[in-house]
């Protein structure tokens, strides 16, 4: 008898689209590409949650996830986001705002091109925008037209072929109520006994659609994410729980509880971001923000300037319980260039020569950084920028992905392997880490801080580069 395996196999690979900001790396994997190539799959999920108390930075960070994500898309093809507004909190203005901190979006206006939507319950009950959500997907699957190339590679070793990534935020499960929920709430006065039914109910309901969230988001290639409240656990009978009592989740506290959701969020999203921390980022000596604008006059105790601490809670495809600090400012969102370049110097200045007052990237050696100038020239040099966001990477390979620990070197070390070989460092930065679709036809050319090493090491050559290590070969039309 000859034994056969009568399953049908998933997918390989579960794309997910690389945001930067120090998340990519922990949650993902590394792929080879068909030249070769390392490309990580890693950062926004196509099922992501977010949590934390009131006034905590919650939908603001959702908000630059999905963003960057879509700028990376749409920069090869025509897609869209938009929000589900369940508290009626978000505006038009505050995302256009956020939206034009991408160079996409500085160029091609999020709301004027149809890139982004608002909906609120005014336009659709809760039910039915589930069931335009479910549609709308069925009709994307339907039409062969939306299917695009990632660059990586099935299981026949082509180019693995996914529907064009399209994007949603639901803001927040919380407050999430449907037609049937309203006509409990129109029935029943405050405090009268039919209206305690509602919240079971409400919690059924969710469940079930947070348990179709997963299958429609991995087979439709939407990438949803979801914002739910934190606060205490709460016996409806008795009331306060406890202070000593089992923890909901591992990496929660005791007696928190993600509110007017759902656990199924955390047991089913592909990544949880619990928001731990919001505070100032105020510089102890002068008072004022810690990276100031240059010109731009900042009172003692401004606070726009913050660190946003996340911790993972549930990851599926990485490690889970470690918490990043992300550069976050009230004004522009999250600062992902900044964020890269305080994740290396508050590791000891790794990657950067000179004192602790004055200094400069190992990989970058010929632009002189202070801390009260770094904000203003990682903003307007995509040279430095890169510089900084490889430091970042290969600190992060150093402690989370150990199978390249024999070819891992230090950026000084890095930095002088490369040259000798022969290759020119400002041709090398003036590329991108990060994949799109039909990542070929994109302008600028794709090399990963993996690469880099692989390079130093003598195991890669750019495929996108000459034999004589300087001349960028033509594209294929």
């Amino acid at each position: 008898m000859t034994l056969a395996n009568p399953f049908a196999p998933a997918p390989k690979i579960k794309a997910m689209i690389n945001i930067g900001a120090t998340m990519d790396i922990p949650t993902g994997y590394w792929q080879t590409g068909q030249y070769g190539q390392k490309i990580l799959n890693g950062g926004l999920a196509p099922f992501t949650g977010v949590t934390s108390i009131g006034n905590n930075g919650k939908s603001t960070f959702m908000h630059w996830m999905v963003l960057t994500a879509l700028s990376r898309i749409a920069c090869q093809s025509y897609t869209f986001g938009s929000t589900y507004d369940t508290e009626y909190s978000a505006s038009e203005d505050r995302i256009t705002q956020l939206s034009e901190q991408l160079e996409f979006f500085k160029e091609h206006p999020i709301f004027d091109n149809e890139y982004w939507r608002i909906s609120t319950p005014d336009q659709y009950p809760g039910n039915k925008w589930f069931k335009a959500l479910k549609d709308f997907i069925a009709a994307k699957e339907k039409d062969k037209a939306n299917l695009v190339d990632t660059p990586f590679l099935d299981r026949d070793g082509k180019l693995m072929r996914i529907l064009v990534p399209t994007f949603g935020e639901l803001d927040s499960l919380t407050e999430f109520t449907t037609e049937a929920d309203a006509r409990i709430m129109d029935d029943n006065e405050l405090g009268e006994s039919g209206a305690n039914t509602l919240f079971a109910r409400s919690g059924l309901i969710k469940s079930r659609m947070i348990s179709e969230f997963q299958p429609l988001c991995s087979r439709g290639s939407h990438f949803l994410s979801v914002v739910a409240h934190l606060g205490k656990e709460v016996n409806m009978a008795t009331g306060p729980m406890p202070a000593v009592q089992s923890k909901t989740l591992q990496f929660l506290k005791n007696g928190d509880a993600i509110k007017g959701a759902s656990k199924k969020l955390t047991f089913l999203s592909n990544n949880c971001w619990l928001i731990t921390g919001l505070v100032p980022y105020i510089n102890q000596n002068t008072k004022l923000a810690e990276f100031p604008h240059q010109g731009v006059e900042s009172k003692p105790g401004d606070t726009d300037l913050n660190i946003l601490t996340v911790r993972q809670i549930r990851g599926k495809a990485g490690g889970t319980g470690y918490s990043l600090e992300l550069i976050f400012s009230q004004s522009e969102g999250v600062l992902p260039s900044l964020t890269e370049f305080h994740h290396i110097r508050s590791n000891k200045y790794f990657g950067l020569v000179g004192s602790n007052q004055n200094y400069h990237l190992a990989l970058y050696p010929d632009v002189a950084l202070m801390r009260t100038t770094v904000r203003d020239k990682i903003a307007t040099d995509p040279l430095l920028q890169r510089a900084v966001n490889i430091t970042s990477e290969l600190l992060q390979l150093k402690y989370y992905h150990r199978q390249f620990a024999d070819i891992w070197v230090e950026p000084e070390e890095l930095y002088k392997g490369i040259k000798e070989k022969g290759y020119d460092w400002n041709q090398l930065l003036a590329t991108r880490g990060w994949w799109t679709i039909n990542d070929d036809t994109h302008p600028v050319p794709f090399l990963s801080s993996v690469d880099l090493l692989r390079m130093n090491a003598g195991q890669y050559h750019p495929y996108w580069l000459e034999d004589d290590k300087r001349t960028t070969k033509e594209k294929k039309k």
